[in-house]
């Protein structure tokens, strides 16, 4: 009886120091698994900085002009007759008339049954 006990007890001790380990194997992995995010996380910073200066750099306007003096590309305003101006496409504007739930006016026969709704909030009009 007092082996049995004293196997159950080594066995507990075992199985707690082995669920003690494993915790602590998986928070190095957790861990290394940051660090590596962490680092492809500056890169990427990095490269975004990289980017937004190339970007910068290729729409400013002295650049721009230094590569079409390079290429000998003339560039000058253009005459009266070159200029077209198109028309801005009308705003829209809904008709007043119409609901709130853009539905507009009940027509013919549904009118009648408008006393049945029981809400009679939505038949108001604004004026």
């Amino acid at each position: 009886m007092r082996l049995f006990k004293y196997i159950m007890i080594l066995g507990m001790v075992t199985l707690t120091a082995l669920v003690y380990v494993h915790q602590q194997v998986e928070l190095v992995k957790l861990s290394y698994e940051i660090d590596c995010k962490e680092k492809k996380l500056k890169e990427i910073l990095d490269r975004k900085g990289v980017l937004r200066y190339n970007i910068s750099n290729l729409e400013s306007p002295s650049r721009l002009e230094r590569v079409l003096l390079e290429r000998k590309v003339s560039v000058f305003y253009p005459k009266k007759g070159q200029i077209i101006r198109l028309a801005r496409k009308p705003s829209y504007t809904p008709n007043p008339s119409l609901r709130v739930s853009g539905l507009g006016e009940r027509a013919g026969i549904f009118k009648l049954f408008d006393f049945l709704s029981g809400r009679p909030e939505i038949n108001a009009r604004e004026k």
